[in-house]
């Protein structure tokens, strides 16, 4: 499972939040922005919300789960953003089958758990008062809100998405064309709110935050609309409430991040195998089959590692999902060659190579294999500060066949 954490220490002055008890919601209160100062800078005070920890569980992408990250990554909530490891069997696992799911592990131990992108929102923005102040501010936050995740989301999936080429020309000019009365109805809301960036009062809700998202999504996958749909020319009320969450510390810290791309902070899913390295594979098989009594359930010749490499794999019993595996040098060419000879080989899957190889990489590691293609995927390798060697291969199994 791929996570990441955010930032719990960027906290700022702006929001008092005092909880009466470890159950109970959060006391309501004035909430203010020092926008001289540090554009909506938020501070976490109810000892409730600082206590409380939050999972949402969504695919790698942006898409119907960006907003509630966007809403806790504001707040400074503690937080993981997990992928689901197996996926669609986990299904049942969740109320209705579906993704995104928010887990609150809250301070006394007790766990609430919901689904649905709005709900989810509306949950958040209630827990950490990103909503209106009165029944009527509630509406419009909730009526804006509600534009962007069901007219625009419903747009973009019928006119673009379903059709495959996210970049047909003829098919955005649809979508974007049938979304211009969306965008000049929030217009509307903003200006009559004194086009201040928010849409009630001087308070970030989850409304804005909706928008910023959408608009932000539009301005990096079409850059060439962007002045036409929103700029300081084209609805500048809009592009303020943009330019303005833009600004923020921490959205800005988490989109330079790389989002859920570069960001769980544990890169590695699971340990798919643990071995050694055999200068006699025949040897090794013998021990470990009739002595040991493991089941070999993978003997393969490397063909990477040239003529004479052998890789097996063994299990202690058919229910056991950590391989051991055994690994017989040949003639070996490059790369092979390079990544050494050590005693240990440990294998770990990742979900994406590349992506872990890079991030590793900016960590000071250095790879003896680069992420290369073999017949199951992809796998690179490197070696610990002993010596040992430890391979990264992409989450999916070997191919029997290959």
């Amino acid at each position: 499972m791929t996570k990441r954490l955010s930032d719990p220490t960027l906290q700022a002055s702006d929001v008092d939040m005092i909880s009466t008890d470890a159950g109970a919601s959060p006391k309501k209160t004035k909430v203010s922005h020092d926008t001289k100062e540090q554009v909506d800078a938020y501070t976490i005070s109810s000892p409730f919300l600082k206590d409380s920890r939050f999972e949402i569980l969504y695919m790698a992408t942006r898409a119907r789960a960006e907003t509630p990250r966007l809403l806790l990554e504001f707040v400074g909530a503690k937080y993981t953003s997990a992928a689901p490891v197996d996926w669609p069997a986990s299904k049942t696992d969740t109320p209705f089958g579906l993704l995104p799911l928010l887990t609150h592990l809250k301070p006394d131990g007790s766990v609430f758990t919901l689904s649905e992108t709005a709900s989810i929102n509306r949950y958040l923005a209630g827990l950490f008062e990103l909503d209106g102040e009165t029944l009527e501010e509630k509406a419009i936050v909730d009526t804006c809100y509600q534009c962007a995740n069901d007219n625009v989301l419903n747009t973009f999936m019928s006119e673009v998405w379903v059709k495959g080429d996210f970049n047909n020309k003829e098919n955005l000019d649809k979508a974007f064309e049938k979304i211009q009365p969306f965008l000049d109805g929030v217009e509307r809301y903003l200006v009559k709110n004194g086009s201040n960036g928010y849409f009630v009062g001087s308070k970030t809700t989850y409304a804005d935050l909706e928008w910023y998202e959408w608009i932000d999504h539009f301005a990096t996958s079409y850059e060439d609309r962007q002045e036409s749909m929103c700029s300081e020319t084209n609805r500048p009320a809009l592009f303020k409430l943009y330019t303005r969450l833009k600004q923020n510390s921490r959205l800005k810290a988490y989109a330079e991040g790389g989002r859920w791309e570069f960001r769980p902070t544990e890169p590695l899913l699971s340990l798919y195998s643990t071995g050694v390295v055999t200068e006699n594979w025949e040897r090794s098989f013998e021990f470990y089959t009739k002595t040991c009594g493991m089941e070999c359930v993978f003997n393969k010749e490397s063909v990477m590692c040239g003529e004479g490499a052998r890789y097996m794999e063994f299990v202690v019993n058919s229910q056991e999902k950590t391989k051991f595996t055994v690994f017989c040098f040949g003639k070996s060419p490059k790369p092979c060659a390079e990544s050494g000879k050590a005693n240990a080989d440990i294998s770990f899957t990742v979900r994406s190579v590349q992506e872990t190889h890079d991030r590793l990489v900016k960590k000071g590691v250095e790879f003896k294999m680069p992420p290369t293609k073999v017949p199951w995927g992809y796998m690179a390798q490197f070696l610990d500060p002993d010596g040992n060697l430890l391979t990264i291969n992409s989450a999916t199994s070997f191919d029997s066949e290959a």
